[in-house]
């Protein structure tokens, strides 16, 4: 036997080659099966055992190979077959992960092994594995066989999860049955059988499920699965149980072609044991009542898809088909709701869906592509008429089937000309599945070019006049107007002019305080004249808004100010930067019509003065922000709008959000948000109260509570509407998941 007693031995360990110098080591590397290790052993006492080929270090011992350390009171340890058995303060370093114990039997070449009485940490997820006995399986998966699992830091954790049988898979799922789900040391849930997500990279399995309990559909239950089924596809399905309606099951597929090519499909089907059950809906809406919903077949097919095609042409293609009128307020909660759609829609594509009260839905096919200054666009247009559909009753809808659009945007005419251009063109054919004497299809041909001269005088002013041509050319289908000519082409040429004259004043106001350097003050005056004749259209056909050109003769005045801070910041390095904010903002106008003429006596006569519209724009402060529009009627002194809102928040996170709603036609209504941090980071609450203030009653009411620690969560909330009550809660345990309701 060969021993060494020294304060500090250092050993490189090769098989039947040990080497010492000066308590030094020389190393050479040993080809295992795998992979090449060399291992080092470092201690205070080493000794070496013939017969058991097995290295015996005591006190301080430390192995160290590859990306796995062993520290322990007492190891054995054999170069031969690289098993380890270490006992005392033992602490086990293998790649991200580490394991704490009173001892262990391991392999260090297979990272397999037995762990007695102790902890397993993966920092992947921030697990904490605990157990009288665990198993190393590999180098990435682990077994308890009684055991306890925590994201949780300490000896009583927060929350834990025991089981009869752990077993964790980095990258994969972790198994736990007989789980008890545990809050400090009170027991609160039991599983038979409980499987959580262990993965750091994307991977097909169950997600998050989502229960709950709701006076329209009952107990609810959803539980997606997600399938990985290549780098560049994927597919999710939500089975959705509703113990009053019945079983949904939706489906979406994801896939990516190129960077400019991608698409989304989603299908919905539900056999609903209900009828008809949005009538109390539709009135918080303010829609106009719907009659009964019979149909139990519902369902709904929504796509996106973007295609980049040759030639540098791109397409888009949008397609929204749904049952009822009923369907996308009913289900507009959940994986496959219409919210988390509209929402992956916007994310995904930039483009979102029709509002879930419309009864008309857009399907459309768009190929463009862009130039520098010039743009080509040619799309198919079909609106969905729901309600048509539904009640079997004549569908008049407008479809554009298809149009084609050229377009330039404003540019010069010449290079040392100082005259530009824009020009709109188009070709548009239209299409009902249902006509009448009004309601017609044909075609339409239309070009819009304008002209711009800007001329600056001096330094102060600028004044830009321009002028534009319009022709027209319709070839309708059955039409004959109001004077009894059933002409299929009808023709129409208008033109229009304008000026538009300005002048930008400004100031620079040097402060030198904390809050800014300087300010400047800067105010646009403006005067615009916007002219277009009367042309008699009476005997033209009516497809949209182009059919029917208002005339115009319209002088409007404005006034904006804008007033910018300067602030100069200084980094660690010494160098300087200068920040600029947008304090206030804000735009006051007024238009004059100059066709109406108040004749002498005629009371009735409109006023030419338009309404009085003030817009703005509050950014003084990062705790103070504030926006809207105030629009006043000069003629009788009343408002016609006013949109105004405003949050005031602190730097603990605390905010108050007031908003303020009336339209004559529309709404009058105030809303109240109220969010604190009752600690700050950890306890958070909000109230929000919205009022209808024409009715004098409350719309809707919300209350919640949010709870983060480092390790978990917990969110509450309850919203009261006038139909409807609901109360959801969602449960965060961090790196296992949530549950909860939405």
């Amino acid at each position: 036997m060969v021993s060494c007693k020294r304060v500090l031995c250092q050993i490189c360990i090769v098989p039947a080659v040990v080497i010492f110098f000066a308590g030094q080591a020389f190393c050479f590397s040993a080809s295992l099966p795998t992979k090449k290790v060399s291992w080092h052993i470092q201690a205070r006492q080493v000794s070496y055992e013939d017969t058991r080929k097995l290295y015996i270090a005591e006190n301080d011992v430390v192995i160290t190979g590859g990306k796995t350390r062993l520290e322990a009171d007492y190891v054995e340890f054999s170069d031969v077959t690289k098993d380890a058995f270490a006992k005392g303060n033992v602490l086990l370093i293998s790649g991200n992960d580490t394991i704490t114990c009173k001892s262990m039997n391991i392999n260090l070449a297979s990272e397999t092994g037995t762990i007695h009485q102790g902890t397993i940490f993966i920092q992947d997820n921030n697990y904490y594995i605990s157990g009288d006995k665990l198993q190393k399986t590999g180098e990435f998966t682990y077994d308890a066989e009684k055991g306890s699992i925590t994201t949780c830091e300490g000896d009583t954790p927060d929350w834990k999860i025991t089981g009869k049988d752990i077993e964790v898979t980095v990258d994969g799922y972790g198994h736990a049955s007989h789980a008890v789900l545990w809050a400090k040391k009170m027991p609160t849930l039991y599983a038979p059988y409980f499987i959580f997500p262990a993965k750091t990279e994307r991977q097909t399995g169950l997600l998050i499920p989502i229960a709950g309990y709701s006076d329209e559909m009952g107990f609810e239950y959803q539980q997606p699965l997600f399938l990985a089924l290549s780098d560049s596809t994927d597919a999710t399905l939500y089975p959705y149980y509703m113990s009053d309606r019945g079983i949904m099951l939706s489906g979406e597929y994801r896939y990516v072609l190129s960077p400019d090519s991608k698409g989304m499909i989603m299908m919905s089907h539900l056999n609903d044991r209900t009828e008809g059950d949005d009538a109390e809906e539709n009135e918080d809406y303010n829609i106009s009542s719907t009659p009964d919903r019979t149909n139990h077949d519902r369902y709904w097919f929504r796509m996106k898809h973007d295609q980049e095609l040759w030639y540098g042409f791109n397409a888009k293609l949008d397609i929204d088909y749904v049952s009822d009128m009923d369907y996308l307020r009913t289900f507009g909660d959940g994986y496959a709701g219409f919210n988390s759609t509209d929402h992956a829609f916007e994310k995904m594509f930039g483009r979102d869906l029709d509002s879930a009260t419309d009864y008309t839905r857009e399907n459309s096919l768009l190929i463009s592509k862009n130039w520098f200054s010039y743009g080509l666009n040619i799309e198919a247009l079909w609106y969905d008429n729901i309600q048509a559909r539904q009640l079997d009753i004549e569908d008049t809808t407008l479809q554009t089937l298809p149009s084609v659009e050229f377009f330039a945007a404003r540019q010069k005419v010449a290079e040392n000309f100082g005259l530009y251009y824009k020009m709109d063109s188009e070709f548009k054919s239209f299409y009902r599945q249902d006509t009448t004497d009004t309601k017609i299809t044909g075609r339409r041909a239309d070009i819009h070019p304008i002209f711009y001269y800007p001329i600056k005088f001096g330094k102060a002013f600028f004044i830009e006049p321009y002028a534009g041509v319009r022709g027209t050319l319709w070839d309708t289908d059955d039409f004959t107007d109001s004077n009894g000519d059933d002409s299929d082409t009808r023709t129409r040429g208008l033109y229009e002019m304008g000026l538009d004259l300005s002048t930008t004043l400004s100031r620079v106001f040097t402060l030198n305080t904390d809050f800014a350097e300087k300010i400047e003050h800067k105010v646009v005056p403006r005067l615009e004249y916007d002219y277009i004749p009367f042309v008699d259209q009476e005997d033209l056909p009516d497809f949209d808004s182009i059919d029917g050109i208002s005339e115009k003769n319209i002088i409007t005045w404005s006034l904006t100010n804008t007033f910018t801070s300067r602030k100069t910041i200084t980094d660690g390095n010494g160098d300087e930067s200068r920040i600029y904010k947008e304090l206030f903002w804000f735009k006051l106008s007024q238009g004059y019509d100059i066709r109406y003429e108040q004749d002498d006596g005629d009371d009735a006569a409109d006023d030419p003065w338009q309404d009085l519209t003030l817009k703005y724009e509050l950014n003084p402060m990062q705790y103070l922000t504030s926006n809207g529009t105030i629009a006043l009627d000069p003629n009788t002194g009343h408002f016609t709008k006013i949109q105004v809102g405003g949050t005031v928040s602190d730097n603990r996170g605390d905010s108050v959000n007031l908003s303020y709603r009336y339209s004559t036609k529309y709404s009058h209504t105030w809303n109240t948000t109220i969010r604190t941090n009752l600690v700050p980071d950890i306890l958070q609450a909000y109230y929000s109260v919205e009022t209808d203030l024409e009715d004098k009653k409350t719309v809707q009411t919300g209350a919640g509570i949010s709870i983060n620690q480092p390790c978990w969560g917990l969110n509450l909330a309850f919203k009261d509407e006038s139909a409807d009550k609901s109360f959801a809660f969602m449960v965060i345990l961090k790196g296992i998941g949530e549950f909860g309701t939405q």
